[in-house]
C-alpha cells in the first residue's frame, strides 16, 4: 500500500517507495515487457530490489486512484481520493545522478497491464516539476531503444530533444540494438 502522495496530477500521483512496495517493483522489473526496454537482463529478487533502492533519493511509484478515476468517468466530476488506496502502476526515477542539482538520467516504466494510458507522461511531468523546480537540476537525459517508439514519443511530447543515436548500445533478444539519447534543460522545462 503506497504511503501519502508526494505529488498529484489529474490521473496519477507520485508516492515515495516503501518496503511494502518492493514486491510490485520486483514484478515490474522482472517482467519481459519492462526489463527488456530497460535493458536490464538480471532477474531481481525482493532483496535485490531493496538493495537497489536503499540509497536512492529520486525514486517514486506512479499510482492511480482507481475509485477516483472510475467515479470521474461515471460522473464527470472529481471524487475524493480518500475512498481507497491508490494502485501502483509503475515507477519514475533517476537511474543515476551525476551530482545533485546537475544532471539526472531519467528512467520510467509502467506495468504491462497499465501501458497505453498516459501514466508515464503524466507521472514524468510531475517528476520533472520536482527535479527542475524543487531540486534545481540543470539537465535530465534519457536513453531509449530505437524500436521503442512509445517511449520516444512520450519523451518528445514532454519536450525532450533527441540528441543522438548510440550504435549497438544494448542487447535485445541476443541482438545488438541502437539507442536514442534525449535531453531536456531546466530552462526548456521551466520556461514553458
Amino acid at each position: 500500500m503506497p504511503g501519502p502522495a508526494f505529488a498529484e496530477g489529474d490521473t496519477v500521483s507520485l508516492h515515495p517507495i516503501e518496503d511494502e512496495d518492493h514486491e510490485f517493483i520486483q514484478y515490474g522489473r522482472n517482467h519481459p515487457d519492462v526489463r527488456v526496454p530497460l535493458t536490464d537482463t538480471s532477474i531481481k529478487s525482493v532483496d535485490d530490489v531493496a538493495e537497489m533502492l536503499e540509497d536512492e533519493d529520486y525514486h517514486f511509484l506512479i499510482c492511480v486512484d482507481e475509485q477516483r478515476e472510475s467515479t470521474e468517468q461515471a460522473s464527470g466530476a472529481a471524487a475524493s481520493s480518500d475512498d481507497g488506496d491508490p494502485e501502483p502502476v509503475g515507477v519514475v526515477a533517476f537511474g543515476w545522478v551525476s551530482s545533485p542539482g546537475e544532471r539526472g538520467n531519467l528512467m520510467y516504466w509502467v506495468a504491462p497491464e497499465h501501458q497505453g494510458n498516459g501514466y508515464v507522461t503524466e507521472g514524468t511531468e510531475l517528476f520533472l516539476d520536482y527535479a527542475f523546480g524543487e531540486c534545481g537540476f540543470h539537465k535530465v537525459d534519457a536513453r531509449v531503444l530505437v524500436p521503442n517508439e512509445a517511449s520516444a514519443a512520450a519523451l518528445e511530447k514532454l519536450g525532450f530533444e533527441r540528441e543522438g543515436r548510440r550504435r549497438d548500445d544494448a542487447i535485445v533478444d541476443g541482438e545488438y540494438v541502437d539507442t536514442y539519447t534525449y535531453g531536456l534543460l531546466d530552462r526548456e522545462w521551466l520556461d514553458d
